[in-house]
């Protein structure tokens, strides 16, 4: 049996083993792996059955001292799970806002090309796309992010979600006529045309599967002990976070142009259609 005090550490090192699943996504059998002992014999010391043996509490801290280096990657301020709540609920929500916005002049787009059926099929392809993006930004929020046992997944299912849209967009772009054909079963003529925008819209498309999939690969990086990496060599990538924050950023850019190309593409129609109806009068 423990001591009063050595109950007391043996609460105190408790909350410390809890704390690792928030950090680190730790299960208790992975730390027990760790230490070298069994479940049973974890509970045994938590409960005050028996005593930490001084072999279990020096291995124990260099698992704190490498999740001290971990937690490097987040804010000083975030001093318990609630604070990196609220602060990852508001960066979500700066996200969602976003693009709704980019969403919604999709649809102010569509609606002032809504004579030219070659525009309006790229339109609504795009529009598609990004109605399913914030479908699965709400379900990424409100259903699968509650689930995750650890950052790690989160950005897994979050990075790997974007990377399958966007991949859906570049796809969809290049193979336009086909789908429009279908849709349409082929009787409007004019979605046949080449369209000027169709090659920078699957730049652009290209470019933001290119920042989704290095955002998927750099969080593979920064959580290579997962993969079976040895600790020692993984724990020096812990800090690889270019892509993971700046990935709003290197999204926005080419999302904010695709708009622009879009309104371009839809203005040279209009003056080339209305060209053609002068020189035909």
């Amino acid at each position: 049996m423990q001591t009063p005090e050595e109950y007391e550490v043996s609460q105190r090192i408790g909350r410390l083993i809890a704390g690792l699943k928030d950090t680190r996504g730790m299960t208790r059998e992975s730390i027990c792996k760790r230490l070298e002992i069994s479940t049973r014999t974890l509970d045994n010391y938590l409960s005050g059955v028996s005593s930490f043996k001084l072999g279990t509490l020096l291995k124990l801290a260099d698992i704190l001292d490498d999740t001290d280096a971990l937690s490097r990657l987040y804010s000083k301020n975030m001093k318990d799970k609630g604070g990196i709540f609220t602060i990852l609920l508001g960066s979500l929500a700066g996200v969602m806002v976003f693009e709704s916005t980019v969403f919604l002049l999709l649809v102010a787009l569509f609606f002032y090309a809504y004579k030219d059926k070659n525009s309006l099929s790229i339109i609504s392809i795009l529009l598609v796309i990004y109605f399913l993006t914030l479908i699965s930004g709400y379900c990424l929020n409100y259903i699968i992010f509650p689930m995750a046992e650890s950052y790690y997944m989160q950005n897994t299912y979050a990075f790997s979600l974007h990377l399958l849209l966007s991949t859906m967009m570049a796809l969809s772009i290049k193979h336009r006529m086909l789908i429009a054909a279908w849709v349409t079963r082929g009787k409007v003529p004019s979605i046949f045309e080449r369209n000027y925008v169709d090659a920078p819209l699957f730049s652009l498309a290209c470019c933001l599967m290119f920042v989704d999939f290095a955002a998927l690969i750099e969080n593979f990086i920064r959580s290579s002990e997962r993969l079976g990496v040895p600790l020692e060599i993984a724990q020096q990538f812990w800090e690889v976070t270019f892509f993971y924050d700046y990935f709003w950023y290197f999204k926005a850019v080419p999302s904010l142009m695709i708009l622009s190309v879009l309104y371009m593409g839809i203005e040279i129609r209009k003056r080339a259609a209305s060209s053609e109806g002068v020189i035909a009068s």
